[in-house]
Protein backbone atom coordinates (compact mmCIF):
# COMPACT_ATOMS: atom_id res chain seq x y z
CA UNK A 1 0.00 0.00 0.00
CA UNK A 2 1.31 3.45 -0.88
CA UNK A 3 1.96 5.84 1.98
CA UNK A 4 2.28 9.65 1.91
CA UNK A 5 5.86 10.88 1.72
CA UNK A 6 5.56 12.93 4.95
CA UNK A 7 8.75 14.97 5.56
CA UNK A 8 10.59 13.12 2.78
CA UNK A 9 8.35 14.86 0.26
CA UNK A 10 9.15 18.36 1.50
CA UNK A 11 11.69 20.56 -0.24
CA UNK A 12 13.00 24.07 0.36
CA UNK A 13 14.31 26.17 -2.53
CA UNK A 14 16.85 28.99 -2.51
CA UNK A 15 18.68 31.01 -5.13
CA UNK A 16 22.17 32.45 -5.00
CA UNK A 17 23.08 35.74 -6.66
CA UNK A 18 26.43 37.29 -7.59
CA UNK A 19 28.04 39.37 -4.83
CA UNK A 20 27.54 43.09 -5.34
CA UNK A 21 25.96 42.67 -8.77
CA UNK A 22 22.51 42.23 -10.09
CA UNK A 23 22.27 39.15 -12.31
CA UNK A 24 22.63 39.88 -16.01
CA UNK A 25 19.35 39.88 -17.89
CA UNK A 26 18.54 36.36 -18.99
CA UNK A 27 21.33 34.79 -16.90
CA UNK A 28 20.01 31.79 -14.97
CA UNK A 29 20.50 32.02 -11.19
CA UNK A 30 22.19 29.36 -9.09
CA UNK A 31 19.33 27.24 -7.75
CA UNK A 32 19.57 25.25 -4.53
CA UNK A 33 17.04 22.64 -3.39
CA UNK A 34 17.02 20.96 0.01
CA UNK A 35 15.20 17.64 -0.01
CA UNK A 36 14.06 16.85 3.53
CA UNK A 37 14.96 13.40 4.83
CA UNK A 38 13.96 13.99 8.47
CA UNK A 39 16.88 15.18 10.58
CA UNK A 40 19.11 15.75 7.55
CA UNK A 41 18.61 17.18 4.11
CA UNK A 42 20.08 16.37 0.73
CA UNK A 43 21.26 19.62 -0.86
CA UNK A 44 21.47 19.84 -4.62
CA UNK A 45 22.75 23.04 -6.22
CA UNK A 46 22.66 23.83 -9.92
CA UNK A 47 25.51 26.32 -9.96
CA UNK A 48 25.89 28.78 -12.86
CA UNK A 49 27.74 31.97 -13.67
CA UNK A 50 31.20 31.16 -12.29
CA UNK A 51 34.65 31.11 -13.90
CA UNK A 52 35.22 27.96 -15.97
CA UNK A 53 37.48 25.24 -14.57
CA UNK A 54 38.05 26.93 -11.18
CA UNK A 55 37.74 25.49 -7.64
CA UNK A 56 34.99 26.76 -5.34
CA UNK A 57 33.41 25.92 -1.99
CA UNK A 58 29.71 25.82 -1.14
CA UNK A 59 29.56 26.95 2.48
CA UNK A 60 27.47 28.43 5.25
CA UNK A 61 28.45 31.99 6.23
CA UNK A 62 27.63 34.02 9.32
CA UNK A 63 26.70 37.15 7.34
CA UNK A 64 24.17 37.68 4.54
CA UNK A 65 26.97 39.12 2.41
CA UNK A 66 29.18 36.05 2.88
CA UNK A 67 31.22 37.64 5.65
CA UNK A 68 32.19 36.07 8.96
CA UNK A 69 33.04 32.51 9.80
CA UNK A 70 32.53 29.94 7.04
CA UNK A 71 31.38 26.37 7.51
CA UNK A 72 32.33 24.51 4.30
CA UNK A 73 29.76 22.03 2.99
CA UNK A 74 31.61 20.78 -0.09
CA UNK A 75 34.35 21.65 -2.58
CA UNK A 76 33.66 21.57 -6.31
CA UNK A 77 35.22 22.45 -9.66
CA UNK A 78 33.26 24.20 -12.40
CA UNK A 79 33.03 22.76 -15.89
CA UNK A 80 34.15 24.59 -19.09
CA UNK A 81 30.86 26.54 -19.06
CA UNK A 82 31.39 27.81 -15.47
CA UNK A 83 28.67 25.57 -14.04
CA UNK A 84 28.42 22.53 -11.75
CA UNK A 85 25.96 20.26 -10.00
CA UNK A 86 26.87 20.20 -6.30
CA UNK A 87 25.54 17.84 -3.62
CA UNK A 88 25.86 17.83 0.19
CA UNK A 89 24.15 16.21 3.20
CA UNK A 90 23.40 17.62 6.66
CA UNK A 91 20.95 19.55 8.89
CA UNK A 92 21.14 22.46 6.45
CA UNK A 93 17.49 23.62 6.34
CA UNK A 94 17.32 24.08 10.10
CA UNK A 95 20.44 26.27 9.98
CA UNK A 96 19.60 28.49 6.98
CA UNK A 97 16.00 29.02 8.11
CA UNK A 98 16.98 29.72 11.74
CA UNK A 99 15.04 26.76 13.17
CA UNK A 100 17.69 25.65 15.67
CA UNK A 101 19.27 27.33 18.69
CA UNK A 102 22.29 28.34 16.60
CA UNK A 103 22.68 31.70 14.88
CA UNK A 104 21.23 31.71 11.39
CA UNK A 105 23.72 31.20 8.57
CA UNK A 106 23.52 31.81 4.84
CA UNK A 107 24.46 29.75 1.80
CA UNK A 108 27.43 31.16 -0.12
CA UNK A 109 29.90 30.13 -2.80
CA UNK A 110 33.49 31.22 -2.24
CA UNK A 111 36.57 30.91 -4.43
CA UNK A 112 39.28 28.39 -3.53
CA UNK A 113 39.08 25.36 -1.26
CA UNK A 114 37.80 24.57 2.23
CA UNK A 115 41.40 24.73 3.49
CA UNK A 116 42.02 28.12 1.83
CA UNK A 117 38.70 29.85 1.13
CA UNK A 118 38.74 33.05 -0.88
CA UNK A 119 36.22 35.81 -1.36
CA UNK A 120 32.48 35.12 -1.73
CA UNK A 121 31.29 35.16 -5.34
CA UNK A 122 27.62 34.24 -4.80
CA UNK A 123 25.36 34.73 -1.77
CA UNK A 124 21.89 33.54 -0.79
CA UNK A 125 19.23 35.82 -2.30
CA UNK A 126 16.74 37.40 0.14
Amino acid sequence: MLQPLSVAGQAARFTLQPVGDKPAAGAPPTNVTLFDQGLIQVLEASVTGLEPMHPYVLALAAGKDGSGALEPLTNFMTNPAGAAIVNALGPIRQIVQGEVELPRRYLVIVQGSAAEPGKPVQVQAP
